[in-house]
């Protein structure tokens, strides 16, 4: 997104704080040089010193250098808060820059209450329409949405991309900003053809606005094929995802967050299509340069770490992957929480290793807890707690308990076929895990024939 600051700042004002720079400062890009030259001279609470360490920060965000910006950016809000106060419009800028480097460092709870006091005090500045608050009110969609509330999420997201719409326009970055993190919403309440709808008129927006190589339209490009994937498509996902992992690299380097996790992605098609070994290259890989870069309990490290695991259990590999799988769900647990749909998707997948290696008890408390955890947060028609109980129902029948397995099984399938025939009748076939639910039923169907439909 465009530096808000530039925004926040009167055009007279920051006219004049350009000249200086220029004339007494030098130009070029900010560096630590800089900052300290106006330390030196102007003294560190001083309003230009206060915009160079701002800009400079800004430049480190760009870089991947999150844990940098972030200091400086708590250092300068420190200053602003106290030289300007909390409402000023540099100030909030500062209190903006600052939850995104929180957001990039995997702080969302931190990111989410700073980001919640800014729109609040934006909107009784400078109003609800506003770039600067439609602005907050996108990355206090982002902090909702990682937090695990889609649907406030959604409902701020929708709100959000309506305002921008109407103000800025359809085809600018903001927009295109918003409509994006819409999609991410929707994708994540498992809507993905409308995310997928979304998402390929916000591509197409942001080439024809932005260029190929933009990281807003490769972003975009990366979202797409999450949406492909979701709908089953994966060779289409696996194209695109690897175009965009590839203008990645070049654009912004092998360890820049967002190559990595379009690296994730692509090994995700690649273990859909059955290439097993090719994706556990790549997931490996990723997971290394994702513990240098953003550290061991960052969301995205325990994301690749969950994949490497798939990949393992798909190899047959079955105790490094429970060894890797039980690493990721503790550490899942202590970031997140245990109720996160992420640890409990953890969770899953460590009762999948437990039984392989036939620990048929372990697995059985395993999944127990897992399917009352996912019936109380997801509710029990939703596709991870469907799967919950699939994974239960096949505890119990290795142990021998088969009436409480077919039980268990025949509600499940129950619980499919009619989320299934509401899906047509509603003309959705491919929302809210459609593919999931369906391939669940025919494994059921399958293990209990015949089966009365």
């Amino acid at each position: 997104m465009p530096d808000p600051d530039r925004e926040a700042l009167p055009g007279e004002l920051f006219e004049r704080l350009t000249q200086l720079f220029r004339d007494v400062l030098g130009e070029g890009t900010p560096d630590d040089q800089l900052l300290a030259r106006c330390r030196a001279d102007l003294g560190d609470d001083h309003t230009t010193t206060l915009t160079v360490a701002h800009d400079l920060a800004a430049h480190l965000r760009t870089l991947g250098e999150h844990e940098r910006a972030c200091a400086l950016d708590e250092d300068t809000l420190t200053r602003r808060r106290r030289v300007l106060g909390d409402d000023a419009l540099p100030t909030l800028t500062s209190a903006h820059n600052l939850a995104a480097d929180l957001r990039a460092l995997g702080e969302h709870d931190r990111a989410r209450v700073l980001d919640e006091d800014t729109l609040t005090r934006r909107r009784r500045v400078l109003g609800e329409d506003h770039p600067a608050t439609l602005r907050s009110a996108n990355n206090l969609a982002v902090d909702l949405r990682v937090l695990g509330q889609y649907e406030k999420a959604r409902a701020l997201s929708e709100e959000t991309l309506t305002r921008c719409r109407r103000v800025l326009g359809e085809d600018h970055p903001h927009t295109l900003t918003a409509a994006h993190n819409l999609a991410n919403d929707l994708r994540a309440l498992h809507d993905h053809q409308r995310a997928r709808e979304l998402g390929e008129d916000t591509l197409t927006r942001c080439r024809r606005a932005l260029g190929e190589d933009h990281p807003h339209t490769l972003t975009a490009g990366h979202n797409l094929a999450n949406d492909l994937r979701a709908l089953g498509e994966h060779q289409e996902a696996r194209a695109l995802g690897e175009d965009t992992m590839n203008r990645r690299r070049e654009v912004l380097g092998e360890d820049h967050p967002d190559t990595l996790i379009s690296a994730h992605n692509c090994a995700v098609d690649m273990r859909e299509l059955g290439q097993y070994e090719q994706a556990r290259v790549l997931d490996e890989d990723t997971l290394i340069r994702y513990r240098r870069v953003l550290g061991e309990d960052h969301p995205h490290t325990l994301t690749s770490a969950h994949n490497l695991a798939n990949d393992l259990r798909a190899l047959g590999e079955h105790e490094q992957a429970r060894a890797l799988g039980e690493d990721t769900l503790g550490r899942r647990r202590r970031a997140l929480g245990p109720d996160h749909p992420d640890s409990l998707i953890s969770a899953s997948n460590l009762a999948l290793d437990l039984r392989s290696l036939g620990e048929y008890q372990q697995a059985r408390a395993l999944d127990e807890d897992t399917l009352a955890r996912c019936r109380e947060v997801l509710g029990h028609d939703h596709p991870n707690t469907l799967t919950s109980a699939y994974n239960l129902a096949r505890d119990l029948r290795a142990l021998g308990e088969h009436e409480q397995a077919r039980e268990l099984s025949m509600d499940t399938l129950t619980r499919c076929q009619r989320l299934l025939a509401d899906d047509v009748a509603d003309g959705a076939t491919f929302q809210d895990g459609h593919l999931r639910i369906r391939q669940l039923e025919q494994w059921i169907r399958s293990q209990y024939q015949p089966v009365k439909r």
